[in-house]
């Protein structure tokens, strides 16, 4: 196939593309560079260095395209408070440029990156289900959901086929975005260089962690699939935040100071996936232990040209 990979420059579009390579697809990445890495992308890809917002360069950039991995946005949840228009400018109205642009195009197959931030904070079904009420908590999760509403209304009215991935915490190696708001890149950082790691909420919240390489492999596995859904991306087991810098302790076999940061705003208490949707329908299941892909993550930021700045 043919196929356009938004965003392809960056931390989990780069491993999309990656694999796609692998798999002897034709990759064209479309890229501002702006949040993504030029070295990132993989040789085997055409590369359109270009924004969203400039709808004559995606309307050409679609050209004889098959099918669509959307992954450019704004996903930096604190840059959503505090930039709440700017937010829903990339993240909505890109995402109608592009859709538009497809639809000029006749490409029917989209596979979108979404966020378990359009959940909010989960009360009743855990862990968290497909069908679960969604009250996103801040902008960044408001404007994932918004995405998906669109979505339906592309596919009912023009038939372009849509697979939301609802990406729960995703780490790995090239998680190298400015500013690093992460708190896996903040600790793997923080603990090579033997400085103290900083900790919100005691470390009690419950969160579900899942390896980069398996977020990428559910691309390839939804792609070209017909209809309007929407899947969980998680490992589908809950952590204590605590237990994840434990984690990244043991992947430096070292440890360094806890501080104490308090509370954050727009944090839920409890967010786990329940993936047994995807896995039913398609057949995807995570592959790599939290351990092991600690340990690779570990592998890419040792050298220190990887290292968050």
């Amino acid at each position: 196939m043919k196929i356009l990979v938004t965003g392809g420059a960056g931390f989990i579009g780069s491993h999309v593309t990656e694999l796609l390579c692998n798999q002897n697809h034709d990759v064209t990445v479309f890229d501002d560079l702006s949040k993504g890495y030029r070295e990132f992308i993989d040789k085997r890809a055409k590369f359109i260095h270009a924004s969203l917002e400039n709808r004559d360069a995606i309307e050409k950039a679609l050209q004889g395209i098959d099918a669509v991995v959307h992954l450019a946005a704004e996903s930096i949840i604190k840059y959503s408070i505090d930039n709440p228009h700017e937010t829903f400018r990339r993240n909505i109205m890109y995402l109608v440029n592009l859709l538009e642009a497809m639809r000029k195009n006749n490409v029917k197959y989209l596979v979108f990156s979404s966020s378990a931030a359009v959940y909010g904070e989960i009360k009743d079904t855990k862990p968290v289900k497909e069908d679960n009420k969604k009250e996103p908590m801040q902008p960044y999760g408001a404007s994932k959901l918004s995405a998906e509403v669109i979505l339906s209304s592309y596919y009912h009215c023009f038939n372009i086929n849509s697979v939301s991935l609802r990406y729960f915490n995703v780490y790995g190696p090239r998680d190298c975005q400015l500013p690093v708001t992460r708190a896996v890149p903040n600790w793997f950082k923080a603990v090579i260089k033997e400085q103290p790691v900083g900790l919100n909420w005691a470390g009690k919240q419950i969160r579900d962690y899942i390896f980069v390489k398996d977020v990428a492999q559910a691309h390839l596995e939804v792609l070209g699939k017909e209809g309007y859904r929407q899947y969980n991306i998680g490992s589908g087991t809950g952590n204590s935040m605590l237990e994840i810098l434990n984690a990244v302790f043991d992947a430096c076999n070292k440890k360094t100071e806890i501080l104490d940061l308090g509370e954050r705003p727009g944090d839920p208490n409890y967010l786990v996936a329940d993936t047994s949707k995807i896995l039913n329908e398609i057949g995807w299941k995570p592959r790599f232990s939290l351990k092991e892909g600690m340990r690779l993550t570990y592998d890419f930021y040792k050298d220190s040209k990887n290292l968050p700045s």
